[in-house]
């Protein structure tokens, strides 16, 4: 490992309990990773002392962690990452970047059938709209947060609260790439400013063809076991002076001080590892009331969604041998929601996690009586109250689950169309630079109109929204339908089809041209064709209905339910005290630690931890005609001829995959697994379905996350590639 100077300014944070009992499947800040805990890793195999792994004056193993977002998305990543050379090198996965690479292909070339693979720094493209975002500090700012809230209730309390956060805002510092945010802590007991530079000149160096990069596709997602070659490799460019810069041609790859040491050694069963990354979020202590609607009726309706898409996806993709990376991209996408949907649901049932919960809250009750002190200062019905306030929000999140689910995620019209909401709002106003303001939206809006209808697929979103129409129609409460959804549900159910035909036949935005000649009309006549027309008028009322009554009413009850959760994370922390505590993952850095380990997912199954490359070609075989499982004619060769390269001793198979039982979570994909030294032995891709429940709790045998061996990945860059150029920068430790 390379290290380079990470200024942290944090003391003293989550310091609520004190560290006497070690704790599996946690999210551990870098900070918490000292004494007891430290102690305890280094007696499972850790290596490095303290300070190696995070050092407030000191250079340390947190520098080189990485995450991905999109442009402008500093503080919402959704991928994690790492630095691997000392020429801005970057390591993630393939399925993290992929769509990134059906943007950039054309007829001519097609990034994702046949790979992406860079033979020199004048090939590396740009990937636009992709940023990577690295920690510069965090600070404790709780003292300048909650100055002057003592006695405050709500809504007050926020408020003063939220009046705070933006005076600390005003004294931060942006710079060039820099950017902070305040976040809220442990039901806001405490606050944090956290700082990120963000890096926007990000190419494209390395990237196999989905058929390495996501072998098995929907057949073995959330599956073991595994033989994808999840990787891609990118390169952060900067300025002349190495600072962060938007794309330009004279950019230089970044010089980072830190970047990951990679093991050419392996691991073997019971190794210790860390996985490091940017989980998005975990429900630890969600109360038993909320698990319940949340995982029955909230995670049921993203996998029955979920499911229609995966099914329409998967029949367009098997018909269609033109558009299969089109389709294999979607079906991918809407397969990874519906096993990860079933396998909650099946977990936390399987684990009666609801009823756990419940047994916690009567224990957390009666400890609250026990002691009049803390009746005072958590409340008798503490559990009660959060209940029946609870039960106020159930209706609203779903509502608004389903309108992000039908009209952010289902037709792809509906969201284009509100692009142009903007437009003709300004267009509405009364103002001297409105038609400046109207020429400058409408310079966006036609290449990103061009833009929309290279990939939209008409007869593809008609069905999309006739069947996702439908769902909403049939789930969701009638006072949360616009005039323009009344009028569709008059038609439902058996309706339905031929109304929605009708719209698409009686819309500007169902045909490109007639969009463009709209937007070359607007200056001389004006928005009203497009104001009028009936898909702009369903997607602004699906716009206005979550915000005039779903948000507006979640607002009510949001402050008192946030009141009364903090109170009773507060409880808990001092019922639990003595016990190691980590707290719930929210996009912020952690470590999750773990072993490599086989696992026993139900009964009379046994999962190994590794799979080789002779399992690979085995399985290939068992699915010969499956697309699924289509291998690169080469890369058989290679394995055939047993031409391993340098990374495997003669006579040693190549392993592909193995497992780990180290947490991770929606966000962890790109993750660096390291091993005891703080060397990168693999990279998180996946989890097993039996063991995804684990965002509400971790199962010793169940929860286990996938990891591609960075030998794996060495060996198709070197024997398979055409971007072995790159090897020279790596520093691999064998």
């Amino acid at each position: 490992m390379t290290i380079s100077r990470l200024k942290i300014l944090l003391c003293g944070l989550f310091v609520l309990l004190s560290s006497t009992a070690w704790a599996d499947g946690d999210f551990w800040l870098p900070n918490q990773i000292q004494g007891k805990l430290h102690r305890l890793m280094k007696k499972d195999g850790l290596r490095l002392n303290e300070k190696d792994i995070y050092d407030i004056n000191q250079a340390c193993l947190t520098d080189a962690i990485l995450s991905l977002s999109s442009e402008d998305g500093t503080f919402t990543p959704f991928a994690s990452a790492s630095f691997i050379s000392g020429e801005g090198l970057v390591l993630t996965n393939y399925h993290c970047v992929m769509r990134y690479l059906e943007h950039m292909s054309t007829p001519e070339h097609d990034y994702v059938q046949y790979g992406c693979w860079a033979t020199k720094r004048a090939e590396e493209s740009p990937l636009f709209n992709l940023q990577v975002n690295q920690l510069v500090s965090v600070q404790d700012v709780t003292s300048d947060v909650t100055k002057g809230t003592n006695g405050l209730k709500e809504p007050e309390l926020s408020k003063q609260v939220n009046r705070n956060a933006a005076e600390v805002m005003k004294t931060f510092q942006k710079g060039r790439g820099v950017d902070g945010k305040v976040y809220s802590l442990f039901g806001g007991q405490q606050y944090v400013l956290a700082v990120l530079r963000s890096f926007k000149d990000v190419r494209i160096v390395a990237a196999p063809p989905i058929s390495l990069g996501k072998f098995g596709g929907d057949t073995d997602n959330w599956q073991w076991p595994r033989y994808s070659a999840d990787f891609a490799v990118l390169r952060v460019y900067a300025n002349a002076d190495n600072q962060p810069s938007s794309y330009n041609k004279e950019n230089q790859p970044y010089r980072p001080e830190a970047f990951l040491t990679l093991s050419g050694k392996g691991v073997k069963e019971n190794d210790f590892v860390m996985v490091a990354g940017y989980p998005s979020q975990t429900r630890r202590y969600v109360p038993s009331f909320a698990l319940d609607k949340i995982v029955f009726q909230d995670t049921q309706a993203d996998a029955d969604i979920a499911k229609i898409k995966l099914d329409f996806y998967t029949k367009r993709k098997e018909n269609t041998d033109s558009l299969y990376s089109y389709y294999n991209v979607r079906a991918g996408g809407a397969g990874n929601v519906y096993l990860r949907s079933i396998g909650e649901i099946s977990g936390v049932r399987e684990a009666d996690l609801v009823a756990k919960r419940a047994k916690e809250e009567q224990e957390l009750t009666a400890w609250i009586l026990a002691d009049e002190a803390r009746k005072q200062r958590y409340g008798a019905d503490l559990c009660a109250d959060m209940k029946e306030t609870y039960s106020q929000l159930t209706k609203l999140n779903f509502t608004e689950q389903m309108l992000q689910a039908v009209a952010l995620n289902g037709a792809d019209v509906i969201p284009f169309a509100g692009k142009f909401e903007k437009l003709i709002g300004i267009a509405g106003q009364n103002r001297k630079n409105r038609e400046s303001a109207m020429k400058g939206e409408l310079r966006k809006l036609r290449p990103l109109t061009e833009s929309f209808y290279r990939n939209f697929k008409l007869e593809d979103d008609k069905e999309m929204m006739k069947q996702l129409l439908g769902i909403y129609i049939q789930r969701v409460d009638t006072i949360y339908y616009s005039d323009a959804l009344k009028r569709l549900a008059k038609h439902a159910p058996h309706g339905i089809g031929t109304y929605v035909d009708s719209l698409y036949v009686n819309s500007l935005l169902h045909d490109e041209p007639q969009m463009l000649a709209f937007i070359d009309s607007v200056p001389a006549q004006g928005v009203d064709a497009l104001q009028n027309d009936p898909l702009y008028q369903l997607a602004l009322g699906f716009y206005f209905m979550h915000i005039d009554k779903v948000a507006r009413e979640k607002q009510k009850f949001q402050s008192r339910n946030m009141e009364l959760y903090a109170s009773y994370l507060q409880a808990y922390a001092e019922k639990h005290q003595g016990e190691m505590f980590s707290f719930d993952a929210n996009r912020t850095l952690r470590y999750s630690v773990g072993k490599v380990k086989s696992a026993l997912p139900g009964e009379g199954i046994v999962y190994t931890p590794f799979t080789t490359v002779d399992g690979l070609m085995a399985r290939k075989r068992m699915f010969t005609g499956n697309n699924d499982f289509r291998l690169p004619a080469r890369l058989g060769s290679l394995i055939d001829k047993q031409d391993f390269g340098t990374y495997w001793k003669a006579g040693e198979t190549p392993v592909c995959c193995f497992l780990t039982d180290a947490n991770t979570a929606a966000g962890s994909s790109g993750s660096p697994v390291l091993n005891g030294k703080g060397e990168l032995v693999g990279i998180n891709f996946d989890r097993i379905w039996q063991g995804v429940s684990s965002t509400y709790e971790w199962n010793p045998e169940k929860s286990r996350n996938i990891v591609v061996d960075i030998r794996y990945i060495l060996w198709v860059i070197e024997k398979y590639s055409a971007s072995a150029y790159l090897l020279n920068e790596l520093k691999v430790n064998r």
